[in-house]
């Protein structure tokens, strides 16, 4: 885990992880615009939970301290801030696909340990479970190729919430390969949502925006 191009990886994900949500965070503005709705502060406390895990990312991987108790908090908290403003914001009800990847995601806990130590491995499924979170949500509001890629991102997040643990004993070509449906899935991520922002900016007509159980 020592190679410098991938703490740079990691920590530049983590950023655009932020971005993506500070785009989510945009989306719900307009989409409340859309709608009339008064403003809502659970938008911002979601921006905050992103803004606090992505920290805790770039802080971990770059820290010299390695996982200090402050950055598992960061890792903790931000999640849980994440889902707490989802759930208040109109994400309703849990479909089949988000169940089945939360329970596979929790599932590969039991090989905790095996990259770090079993509480950071155990602190590091708040962020993938956040991010899940985040794209079955927008899910709800997309239709044809870019719920498509969504899709495949989330199942992405649960190959790599898996496979993570192999990263300390492997290296240059390996190791990318492990980090790549990782990196892979927020790219994606982060398109689809860029595209949705120019969408409702346009107020282009085939936007879904008033489906309630979604962003």
């Amino acid at each position: 885990m020592s190679e410098m191009w991938y703490k740079i990886v990691m920590s530049s994900t983590g950023m655009l992880i932020f971005c993506g949500i500070f785009l989510a965070w945009m989306i719900l503005r307009k989409i409340e615009k859309h709608r009339g709705d008064a403003r809502s502060p659970y938008p911002t406390v979601m921006l905050l939970g992103g803004l606090l895990t992505s920290l805790g990312f770039a802080w971990g991987v770059l820290g010299s301290g390695g996982m200090t108790t402050a950055v598992l908090s960061l890792i903790l908290i931000g999640p849980a801030m994440i889902g707490y403003a989802l759930a208040n914001v109109g994400v309703k009800g849990i479909t089949g696909r988000l169940m089945i990847q939360s329970v596979l995601t929790f599932l590969s806990l039991f090989l905790a340990g095996n990259y770090s130590t079993v509480a950071v491995d155990v602190a590091y499924a708040g962020p993938f479970l956040a991010l899940l979170l985040l794209m079955n949500a927008h899910m709800m509001i997309e239709r044809g190729i870019q719920r498509h890629l969504l899709v495949l991102s989330s199942w992405l997040i649960v190959l790599f919430s898996w496979t993570r643990y192999a990263l300390n004993d492997t290296y240059g070509i390996l190791k990318a390969t492990i980090v790549l449906p990782y990196v892979t899935a927020v790219l994606l991520w982060v398109g689809v949502l860029t595209v949705t922002y120019f969408k409702l900016s346009s107020n282009y007509p085939t936007l879904h925006i008033t489906a309630q159980e979604g962003l």
